[in-house]
């Protein structure tokens, strides 16, 4: 399995550099609706836990609720969720380093991460197969707060305090997750 994650990995990163470099070209944007949020079975997860396409449909039923009441009461719910998860596995021991990220979004299935680039002021990540919105229609907007907010608050456990923005999404008509943080 690790060859295959691995290989995985390098696969996706070729999508990623050639739709960064050539912009998504489904722009035109569609509402999102339980028909075309709901049903969704990410390849790699689907593999590896026969239940997953419910376990994502769950999520995404909670998600998308929330967005038909309010957007950004939903974007704060889910990234502070994000931020109280990222807290327990630090605390917890089951995150000590970024190195422990790619295993803990697998564990957990919320996505395959990769850790595109790290410096002293900044750290660029994927996450591909994403939970929050593989499959997702574009809409115009970014959809993975609850990731967004599980990045910010692990790395501000372990680095410091940091600004976490999501600036590829499916959403967007990306076909993968991307987030730059910034130390601040």
């Amino acid at each position: 399995m690790e060859i295959e994650y691995v290989d995985l990995i390098k696969q996706w990163r070729n999508i990623y550099k050639f739709e960064v470099k050539e912009k998504p070209s489904q722009l035109q944007r569609t509402e999102l609706t339980p028909q075309n949020y709901f049903q969704v079975r990410r390849p790699f997860f689907a593999k590896l836990f026969p239940e997953d396409p419910e376990y994502v449909r769950t999520f995404r039923m909670i998600s998308y609720g929330m967005m038909e009441y309010s957007p950004s009461l939903r974007s704060l719910i889910l990234r502070g969720a994000g931020l109280k998860l990222a807290k327990r596995l630090v605390e917890s021991g089951e995150v000590k380093s970024l190195d422990d990220l790619p295993r803990v979004f697998l564990n957990q299935k919320i996505g395959l991460l990769d850790i595109l680039e790290e410096s002293f002021n900044r750290i660029k990540l994927n996450i591909y197969e994403c939970m929050s919105c593989y499959n997702a229609v574009t809409i115009g907007r970014t959809l993975c707060d609850f990731e967004a907010g599980l990045i910010q608050g692990i790395i501000e456990e372990l680095v410091g305090r940091n600004i976490t923005r999501e600036i590829y999404c499916q959403g967007l008509g990306y076909s993968f997750c991307g987030f730059e943080v910034v130390f601040e």
